[in-house]
């Protein structure tokens, strides 16, 4: 599934009775989605596409980089050497500072795209399921997909606006103004998606070469998991993150480097995936090339006799770097250092407002596309191995279950320990007390899922988002944090279009 096989031409016919938002007027039902699902081809082409919209730049932008790193303790914007400051500065730094309005465009580019998600994936299990000329087996497959990417969709917009309206069948052009549900109940919703789709999916061996990259039944438990951590479920977590474990699908990269490398995509530590190719479509939300890694990529002006670089705008901090411990081979393998020798060149960093950049979505020049340089064959990790781990240790520690939460812990530190030159480094933690055992891998996850999209939504989901951002801007004189209020800025605000839209069915955030 790593290429779209006219998936552009398949989603433009269809379009799954989509609309460019939300709240749009047009009807959702259109008669090319209600006879189009009339065999297996046509299912199965139909359900590829529901992925597509996880490769928009739109979607991506702002959840991984922008407000995932770049608003949180780990990642800072590029400096003015970087072309798309100019651009996109003053837009990502009213996120950085949370003062942000419900006009940003950076924002406001998940819910439509979020929401289009949704609608196609909705249209594809009422159009599929039951359907007799599909074989059950696939049925079951494709229906079971659809749940788990509807899933998905949600949490990326839950973690970002909260509560949401719930879709669970085609609308009808009646039902277009409803109210958003509690925040219980939208998770309640993702939770029975992720359920009935654990019900259905295969595990990951049982896909042929072809289907590699498809959502399975250790992805939906594993979200399953994640969603029950941001509740606090812990006990839910640590049952179903269990089943993840136990069914032998995953393991740790003996080489923490090779998580990120390109013949090491969709490998024993990939739960799931969001793919992406080389393409030659140009830039644009149709190119499934990962924009995110061209974001990335270095922008020093003294690089431009190969042009093919990037825009320096998710760069580690120093509070980052000093945060591994002394010997940490995962910081090697982070962040490129000023002046480090790197893929065949010296890395003078010079559109770095930190003075470094990051490493793991790095492409090496010759695996780029020679044309476009926003055609970046990267996959972009959603989910791996050892984040399931530590997501067990802070599940089991939360439920008196030491023991085992040590344990998650070792197999995360054991091969990073194994990659380090001095052995000695990271040893195992006998940490028994839980609050103290609870920093420990708050810590780890900060150290092992660096620079990957994770840092802020992991501040707001324990609960110091507000302390961590606040004391950085103090301690660094940083405008990262210098408004950040609690209670208010854990979320960013619904986009004003869609509060207007609603005819007030659709109320803001507090706050905002």
């Amino acid at each position: 599934m790593k290429t779209k096989n006219n998936l552009i031409a398949l989603t433009a016919l269809i379009l799954f009775s989509a609309c460019s938002d939300f709240l749009d007027k047009d009807p959702l039902v259109q008669s090319s989605a209600e006879t189009y699902y009339s065999n297996e081809q046509e299912a199965n082409d139909a359900t590829i596409g529901a992925y597509s919209m996880m490769q928009n730049e739109g979607f991506q932008l702002a959840p991984f980089m922008l407000i995932g790193d770049d608003c949180s303790d780990d990642c800072d914007l590029g400096n003015s050497n970087s072309e798309a400051f100019s651009w996109l500065g003053a837009v990502a730094q009213s996120l950085q500072k949370f003062d942000v309005l419900p006009t940003n465009w950076v924002s406001n580019a998940l819910w439509s795209q979020g929401f289009t998600g949704i609608t196609w994936t909705t249209q594809a299990i009422a159009r599929i399921e039951g359907n007799e000329n599909i074989p059950e087996a696939k049925r079951n497959q494709f229906v079971g997909e659809a749940h788990y990417l509807r899933a998905q969709y949600y949490f990326f917009l839950t973690r970002q606006y909260g509560r949401l309206p719930i879709i669970d069948h085609v609308l009808s052009y009646e039902e277009y103004y409803m109210p958003r549900a509690t925040i219980e109940q939208t998770w309640a919703f993702m939770e029975a998606d992720l359920q009935k789709a654990a019900q259905l999916l295969p595990e990951k061996s049982q896909y042929q070469a072809g289907d590699i990259g498809r959502a399975t039944k250790g992805a939906a438990n594993a979200l399953l998991g994640r969603v029950y951590m941001y509740q606090k479920k812990f006990a839910e977590a640590y049952q179903v993150l269990k089943t993840v474990v136990a069914s032998n699908q995953y393991g740790l990269e003996p080489k923490y480097e090779d998580i990120f490398a390109l013949e090491h995509e969709n490998g024993i530590e990939s739960i799931f995936e969001i793919q992406h190719g080389i393409s030659g479509t140009g830039w644009a939300d149709s190119n499934e090339g990962s924009i995110l890694s061209f974001y990335e990529h270095d922008a020093d002006p003294e690089d431009m006799v190969k042009w093919h670089n990037g825009w320096s705008m998710h760069c580690p901090t120093e509070n980052l770097v000093k945060s591994f411990h002394p010997g940490d081979p995962r910081l090697k393998a982070t962040v490129i250092f000023p002046d480090e020798f790197f893929d065949g060149r010296i890395h003078t960093n010079k559109a770095s407002s930190t003075g470094y950049q990051p490493k793991k979505w790095y492409i090496p020049y010759d695996q780029r596309s020679q044309i476009d340089q926003s055609d970046c064959p990267k996959n972009i990790i959603f989910y791996r191995y050892a984040d399931v781990l530590l997501y067990l240790a802070e599940a089991a520690n939360e439920t008196g279950q030491t023991a085992e939460a040590l344990q998650y812990l070792e197999q995360v530190r054991a091969r990073a320990r194994a990659n380090a030159e001095d052995p000695s480094v990271l040893p195992e933690i006998k940490e028994t007390g839980k609050d103290a055992l609870r920093q420990l891998i708050w810590q780890e996850r900060r150290v092992e899922l660096a620079c990957e999209g994770q840092r802020f939504w992991d501040l707001v989901r324990q609960g110091r988002a507000g302390t961590v951002m606040k004391n950085y801007a103090q301690t660094y004189n940083s405008i990262k944090g210098q408004y950040f209020v609690d209670g208010k800025s854990e979320l960013f605000p619904i986009p004003e279009t869609q509060v207007t839209l609603s005819n007030g069915s659709m109320e803001q955030n507090p706050g905002y």
